[in-house]
């Protein structure tokens, strides 16, 4: 049985991610800072953004993935602000 650590995801405005953990805690992550790299181009178009999905382990934008490790990691690298 798989663990799942993500309840919820939601594209908001200006490129904030809200990520909604199992746990309660909730982290709105600025994903302005990385629509630069390769990966995450995609994400730019508005249509995309707000395709966002989750299974309780990553999210899912189309074909942009993120688990929920990597969402931590980017988190702690500055560009976060819990709640």
């Amino acid at each position: 049985m798989e663990r799942k650590y993500i309840s919820a995801v939601k594209a908001l405005n200006g490129y904030v991610l809200q990520v909604d953990f199992v746990s309660g805690s909730r982290l709105l992550l600025d994903m302005k800072p990385y629509l630069d790299k390769i990966r995450f181009r995609p994400l730019s178009d508005q249509q995309v953004w707000n395709s966002a999905v989750t299974n309780g382990i990553f999210v899912r934008f189309g074909n942009v993935e993120l688990s929920h490790d990597e969402i931590l990691s980017m988190a702690e690298q500055g560009h976060r602000n819990i709640i």
